[in-house]
């Protein structure tokens, strides 16, 4: 019992040197007292240190978790290896060292007798004691002669480097104008214990960058020394209130709201948001707001106050406790603390920065919290406080700054929007502003009229999107299904998107913007009067084909060709041009027989055109023609021989067999008939006329 209890009031007192004596004697901590942890790196001696110090207690941070890790920067003029023997010290740096040399290796150093034995209690005595404590003593001597002559090598691949090494982390720093001899600074790091790490003690190397004051040595071009401080990595245990976090805070404050607003006298009711952006979950949060404004700050008025108004915290304090309490916040999670809070009757209509100090745990089983400090508005407006003189200037909302939404892009499924069809518009709205958001927005589509025609409507009557929230540069998504209405002109048609939102300094902010959907009509045409003359013909001979192409549609038909092609007949078109809505084309052509058709006679007919683009588009047409093989005919042509006219010439006794083919025959009177209804439309014409 006696023993055990020298042992702990030596823990108590000396647990730090005690380990370290012991791990550079090559004794392990298990050897000096039952169930003590494996020490698996090294206590550096920092009695030669001229400016980088430990804190007070041994700082201990958890394998795995985030820590905050403290030293005491200060120049004591006296003691250590630097010393440049100057009252002060100027232009000073510390940070976190990257030097590699540094970081993977840890040089051992001596202290001399600054720790005598009356500053390590025991029991003379205690015989066991005293033997124990010798041989502690004997180890340490040997270990601070084998540190000082050597180095202990830590690798970083084997994990003794205890902090995981990110450029923000070694980005850290902390300057001071000058440091003068006897002043001591406590700097705090932002640090991620790794995970793969040994429980046991580290010595952490630090830069300091300084200078001296020129009148003591002109020439001095300045220093960078590093030296060491400790921490103990424990895998369990509890750990020390690391205080308020330095660099990026964990929480976003106020993203997607507006500034929250009350008229006195009376109960204000608001929300304060808090966004988790550290990446990791939090836990055991708690958000207090401070009964005072924050520090360096006072309301912004907006109106002249009475002399009596009061400019300080604006709300009576009206609740017991105003702590809100969140069990877990999960990364991007934002959480939003409620309040009511009476307006005093005296308090100046003004904008009131109001404190906040968010707690918050690492793991769900720390005992400790990290605090951050956040700053946050409301407008209060108080008109029984307000100076109405005549000298007093109106308050003008405009002056407010409010966020810009922008359409950053659209699209519409199919690409290709036609008059009488449905289609999806797909808008990317985005918040252009750098730092202002933007909350409660109402996105209302409206369409342009042709005509009293609306040529946009949407397919379910509905043409507005409420989106919560978009912060600074954040973007969303807009889809409708939408119909062009079917009479419009092939053009471009606009669809204004009105805005309405809050932003934190402006309320029922409106705007317009305005994108352009080209609207396609679709391509219509008819075949009127067909007429073949003859309707059947031999091979070789030719059939007059007719008829009238009339644009039926809203679009101008361009090239409009009709082309003739089958294996009956030799291929041929006929070109007619451009047609306007509403006119037509007249075909006219002459069809050649190829050879005896084998089938219905059927021709095909494909109309080609060309739209405003001069992309091509068909139609197809047919006719019926039959061409057959040439059929001799024989004909009597005694009409045709003379009479003897009594010259003495022989004449024609009898009347001589001629031979004429059928299809001359048929062809003589389709040119006959073809003429004739030429002549009968020349005629209707110019009757016309």
């Amino acid at each position: 019992m006696k023993i055990n209890k020298r042992i702990n009031t030596m823990k108590r007192i000396g647990t730090a040197l005690l380990a370290a004596a012991v791990l550079a004697s090559g004794l392990l901590p298990g050897t000096w007292t039952p169930g003590a942890v494996e020490a698996q790196a090294a206590y550096i001696n920092t009695n030669q240190n001229t400016f980088i110090h430990d804190v007070e207690d041994i700082q201990m941070g958890y394998i795995g978790q985030e820590m905050q890790f403290r030293v005491r920067v200060g120049y004591n003029g006296v003691n250590g290896l630097y010393g440049p023997g100057t009252d002060r010290i100027t232009d000073v740096i510390v940070r976190m060292s990257n030097d590699p040399n540094y970081i993977n290796r840890v040089t051992g150093t001596t202290k001399g007798d600054d720790i005598s034995d009356a500053k390590n209690p025991y029991d003379p005595d205690d015989i066991e004691e005293v033997d124990l404590y010798n041989a502690w003593k004997e180890g340490r001597r040997n270990g601070i002669a084998r540190a000082f002559g050597g180095s202990m090598t830590y690798p970083i691949d084997s994990g003794t480097y205890p902090f995981e090494i990110s450029s923000g982390q070694m980005a850290q720093e902390h300057r001071f104008s000058e440091l003068k001899k006897d002043q001591y600074e406590e700097v705090t790091f932002r640090v991620q214990v790794r995970a793969d790490v040994e429980e046991g003690y580290y010595g952490i190397p630090i830069s300091i960058y300084y200078n001296v004051p020129p009148n003591f040595y002109p020439d001095y071009q300045g220093q960078m020394k590093v030296e060491y401080v400790n921490v103990y990595v424990s895998k369990s245990g509890e750990v020390m209130m690391p205080g308020t976090l330095t660099g990026d805070m964990a929480f976003a404050i106020g993203e997607g709201q507006m500034t929250p607003a009350g008229t006195a006298p009376g109960v204000m009711e608001f929300g304060v948001n808090f966004r988790n952006q550290t990446g990791r979950p939090l836990y055991d949060v708690i958000v207090h707001i401070n009964p005072e404004l924050a520090a360096d700050m006072g309301a912004q008025l907006t109106h002249r106050a009475k002399a009596e108004a009061v400019q300080g915290f604006p709300f009576n304090i009206n609740e017991s406790n105003y702590d809100r309490v969140f069990t877990s916040v999960q990364p991007e999670e934002t959480i939003t603390a409620p309040y009511s809070m009476a307006i005093m009757p005296n308090a100046a209509s003004a904008f009131y920065p109001l404190s906040y100090t968010v707690s918050y745990k690492l793991t769900p089983e720390a005992s400790a919290a990290y605090k951050e400090d956040y700053v946050s508005f409301v407008r209060i407006d108080n008109p029984s406080m307000d100076d109405n003189s005549s000298s007093l200037g109106e308050f003008n909302v405009n002056d407010r700054s409010k966020a810009r939404l922008i359409v950053a892009g659209f699209h519409t499924e199919p690409e290709q929007v036609f008059a009488g069809q449905r289609f999806d518009l797909v808008l990317t709205m985005k918040n252009a502003s750098d730092s202002i958001g933007a909350s409660n927005i109402l996105f209302s589509l409206e369409s342009e009229k042709a005509d009293n025609v609306t040529v946009f409507s949407t397919e379910s009557g509905a043409n507005s999107f409420v989106v919560n929230s978009l912060r600074a540069g954040e973007t969303t998504e807009l889809r409708m299904t939408m119909e062009a209405a079917p009479g419009v002109d092939p053009r471009s048609y606009a669809v204004t998107i009105n805005e309405k939102y809050d932003s934190p300094d402006f309320k029922n902010a409106e705007e317009k913007v305005t994108i352009n959907i080209p609207v396609n009509q679709v391509a219509r045409m008819s075949v009127t009067n067909f007429e073949l003359t003859p309707e059947s013909i031999e091979v070789g001979r030719e059939c007059n084909v007719m008829f009238g192409i009339n644009n039926t549609g809203k679009v101008t038909l361009y090239n409009v060709e009709a082309i003739f092609e089958a294996d009956s007949i030799r291929k041929t078109s006929s070109y007619v041009g451009n047609l306007k809505s509403g006119e037509t084309g007249n075909i006219d052509v002459m069809l050649t027989g190829a050879a005896p058709t084998e089938d219905d006679g059927t021709i095909p007919i494909r109309i080609r055109y060309e739209d405003v683009n001069g992309n091509e588009s068909f139609t197809e047409q047919t006719c019926t023609l039959f061409v057959t093989e040439p059929v001799p005919v024989e004909m009597n042509m005694d009409e045709f021989v003379p009479e003897d006219d009594g010259s003495g010439s022989s004449p024609l006794k009898k009347a001589m067999p001629f031979v004429i083919p059928a299809g001359l025959a048929l062809l003589i009177g389709g040119i006959a008939i073809r003429r004739h209804r030429r002549k009968k439309k020349r005629e209707q014409e110019l009757e016309d006329i």
